[in-house]
Parts: C-alpha cells; sequence; structure tokens
C-alpha cells in the first residue's frame, strides 16, 4: 500500500491508503487543490457525491474542508475495500463526519434524492479515462446519464465536475447544465458545469 495525504480542513495532513497495483489511484494533489480552491468557502456545507469513489480522495478531502455529508460509489469490490479503510480512519479523527458509502454502479443509481436536497450538491465525476481498455464510451455514459435528470423545478445539483482525459472534447451544453469553465493538468482536464440560467 502507498499513502496519501489529505490537503486542508479538519483532516489535514491524514495518511490515507491506496493500492498502486489496482486501476484506482487518488486524484492528483495538484488537481485536488485546484478543484477546492476553486469552490472555496462554497464547500461548507454542501453535499458531496464521489461517482467513482476510489480510494476516497475527493469526497474525504471535501469533508475535510467542511462538506455536510460525503457520497460515495465504487463498484470494484477491492477499491472499495480500501476506501472502507480510509473512511475508517477518517472517523476515527472525527467522529462526526457524516457519509454513505456504496459498493455499487454509479449508473443504476437514481440521483433524484439529491435533485432535491436542501443542501447545495456537488457531482463530481472521475471515471476511468476513455482511452483505457473498455472505456470509450464512458464519458457519452454519463453525459447520457445528467441529461435524463429531473428536467423539472430546480435542481440541488448546483455543480457537476468532469475529471477526466485532456484529449476529450466535453459538450457545452449537457441537459441543464453549461460549460464553466476548464482547467488542465497535463493529460488530465477538470471541466465545470451549473445549471443554465
Amino acid at each position: 500500500m502507498v499513502h496519501f495525504s489529505i490537503q486542508a480542513g479538519t483532516l489535514k495532513h491524514l495518511q490515507l491508503i491506496f493500492n498502486p497495483e489496482e486501476n484506482t489511484r487518488p486524484t492528483k494533489s495538484i488537481v485536488r487543490g485546484s478543484f477546492f480552491d476553486t469552490l472555496g468557502a462554497d464547500i461548507i456545507g454542501s453535499v458531496f457525491i464521489e461517482a467513482f469513489g476510489g480510494c476516497g480522495s475527493m469526497g474525504i478531502e471535501a469533508l475535510s474542508r467542511g462538506a455536510r455529508e460525503a457520497i460515495f460509489y465504487e463498484i470494484d469490490k477491492k477499491a472499495y475495500e480500501i476506501l472502507s479503510r480510509n473512511l475508517c480512519l477518517a472517523q476515527k479523527r472525527v467522529k462526526t463526519l457524516q457519509f454513505r458509502s456504496f459498493n455499487t454502479d454509479f449508473f443504476i443509481q437514481p440521483l433524484e434524492e439529491y435533485m432535491r436536497s436542501e443542501s447545495q450538491v456537488v457531482l463530481y465525476l472521475d471515471p476511468p479515462f476513455c482511452i483505457r481498455a473498455g472505456k470509450a464510451n464512458i464519458y457519452e455514459r454519463l453525459i447520457t446519464k445528467i441529461c435524463n435528470l429531473d428536467k423539472t423545478g430546480k435542481s440541488s445539483i448546483s455543480l457537476i465536475v468532469f475529471e477526466h482525459w485532456s484529449g476529450y472534447n466535453m459538450p457545452h451544453i449537457i441537459g441543464r447544465y453549461k460549460k464553466l469553465k476548464m482547467r488542465q493538468f497535463g493529460k488530465t482536464t477538470l471541466t465545470y458545469y451549473v445549471v443554465k440560467d
């Protein structure tokens, strides 16, 4: 196992683990830092959904920085075991952390509960890069899922962020959401979407 650290907040410097031999690795520290610097105080009191949980690096960082709750989905059993261990380490440090984790496929999960949340919801999408074997259409599947979200009323999912391969050109509009900005970090890009006016 290899260690990585939470960067800021109540869990700052907490050592978490990941298996470098597995396909799930923590989001690079420079990407994590940029994302949370962009959100700033908006993360406080929010619900943070990490759709491809991996070792939990983004959701646990969100909790550390003041998110009210974090939701994790991870389909791979071994990765989910590491995620669970990391969540235990985090809660050992701060016993009041609120989170839920599911060893399941994000694609089959209904999101209506989060559409009507009283808190602002941030949906973070970090699927395997589309250049990986068997993952060629993964971004298109996510785009379709977002397009099929409830189109009526005001959504509590105020921000959707894709962490994706820089060679993929994300659309300007996805359903009710419009591209706000992009930040590139070598082969990795963050693309931010907000609800259209």
